[in-house]
């Protein structure tokens, strides 16, 4: 009997599920346009059961984990949330940065927000262990309602320090972190003046609130503020003005490359020799050291969340279903594109739109990949939607495994957050933020689910996740 079952058990963990064959172009930008509906069917599923690759599902945070992004320090996951006021309706938040024990998903301690704030990009961990991360306070899609802050907390949890950077706020899409040096110091980009035009300032503060120096510039209205990044003693920052190269010693000017610019742009990524990318609108670009442009890759599609880099240095982008070319006008969801670093040409695609059909609500669904991607030291590249669903995709663009987060973990119906980040540990277990509402609280609650994978940790490659390692540092 014993025999038998452990077969049985073998045979499900090893053929867990079964599902439709997805239909993918064969050549670079070719549209698919039959949608076939996936059945997902987990072999031996049952209503209230978890699935086998679950490790755990972490206990309730209040509010939405919408914008922020995981950080790990040795067996400590930072995460925070960032619940809107009044949504659902008359529903209220304390948003706070929650500190969960990686081997147990169990909170070890919060550090609450005031009643207004919320959180609006990744958490960010140095390496003497103080905690960063940037705060607007509630003004919903209006960006030029409340302020915005540079928190900073001390490893246990208590408050280290808090400045306001910015008398507005960032534009609703996107997120915004502050980057870190191997020093210790801060650089943010952000809005320091809302007269017309607006006066925009990458900065750079000490570990003790002190300013260092500021670069100042002129922009648009209504943008985001992606996060900076440190390479060496240069700071890379795409803005509404194009791409600004600075010392990060004093902030002085290097160049600036605004041939793509815009309200939407990406933070950048740098790879091992040295070449930078960064998005605007539709378009991915890849600039010299210098400021040249190597070459441009149109996306099709708005870009938002940041790119990773593969082993080989294969670039992987997901787009939006927003502002899509004309020839894509009908997507409903995002591309995942594995782009060639020498060429700018892409070496394939994957289409989530087969997969957006919901057979409960029997419609086809729009889902936008808001997050940036992760690769396991394998080669296996992750990447979340903003409807249900982790994809697993082989190096050469099949799918190798999928997630299905609304039938993952009993009694929660997950798979709703799209912008924070994935990220792998060295043990293989992918980290998942998530929220839905909670009908005990009459409000949304935020999760992370722990999921078994074969990738043992990231690759080994100059940026194999969103920020770039596990302390988020956007530091090369």
């Amino acid at each position: 009997m014993k025999r038998s079952y452990f077969i049985i058990t073998l045979f499900f963990l090893l053929f867990g599920f079964k599902f439709g064959t997805i239909k993918l172009g064969k050549e670079v930008g070719e549209r698919v346009e039959e949608k076939y509906i996936k059945e997902m069917k987990y072999w031996g599923e049952e209503e209230g059961e978890n699935d086998p690759r679950l490790v755990w599902l972490s206990e309730k945070m209040e509010g939405d984990i919408y914008w922020p992004s995981i950080a790990i320090s040795s067996d400590t996951i930072y995460i925070g949330t960032s619940g809107w006021d009044n949504w659902p309706e008359d529903a209220e938040y304390t948003n706070g940065v929650y500190a969960i024990d990686r081997l147990t998903g169990k909170i070890m301690w919060s550090y609450k927000l005031l009643d207004d704030e919320l959180i609006k990009g990744a958490i960010v961990v140095s390496d003497d262990g103080s905690i960063y991360f940037i705060v607007v306070e509630m003004g919903g899609y209006d960006s030029d309602k409340g302020k915005t802050y540079l928190y900073a907390l001390n490893s246990d949890g208590s408050l280290k320090w808090k400045k306001e950077i910015s008398p507005t706020q960032p534009h609703f899409w996107g997120t915004t972190s502050p980057a870190l040096d191997s020093e210790g110091n801060i650089y943010v980009n952000v809005c320091v003046s809302t007269t017309t035009p607006p006066t925009y300032a990458i900065i750079s503060f000490d570990s003790n609130e002190n300013e260092r120096w500021r670069y100042e510039f002129e922009g648009i209205e209504g943008v985001i503020w992606p996060s900076p990044v440190v390479y060496n003693d240069t700071i890379y920052c795409m803005t509404c003005k194009g791409l600004f190269a600075l010392t990060r010693s004093t902030g002085g000017f290097l160049w600036n490359n605004s041939s793509y610019s815009g309200q939407d742009t990406t933070p950048p990524v740098v790879g091992n020799d040295g070449t930078i990318y960064a998005g605007a609108g539709n378009f991915f670009v890849a600039y010299t050291s210098t400021g040249g442009v190597k070459w441009v890759f149109n996306a099709k599609a708005k870009l938002i969340s940041q790119a990773v880099i593969g082993g080989d240095g294969t670039i992987y982008l997901g787009t939006t279903a927003k502002n899509f070319d004309s020839d894509v006008s009908d997507k409903k969801g995002g591309f995942l594109w594995a782009i060639d670093p020498s060429t700018g040409g892409a070496k394939w695609f994957f289409d989530i739109d087969p997969w957006m059909y919901d057979e409960y609500e029997k419609t086809w669904k729009i889902s936008d990949i808001y997050a940036p991607p992760v690769i396991g030291k394998n080669g296996t590249i992750y990447f979340t939607t903003e409807y249900r669903y982790i994809f697993a995709v082989n190096p050469d663009g099949t799918l190798k495994d999928i997630y299905d987060l609304n039938n993952f973990a009993a009694g929660w119906n997950g798979g709703t957050v799209t912008y924070s980040a994935l990220v792998i540990d060295e043990d293989g277990i992918l980290y998942k933020a998530d929220s839905n509402y909670d009908s005990t609280f009459g409000k949304d609650v935020g999760v992370i689910i722990a999921i078994q994978t074969k990738s043992m940790g990231l690759a080994n490659s100059s940026w194999p996740k969103g920020y770039k390692d596990y302390s988020n540092s956007n530091r090369y």
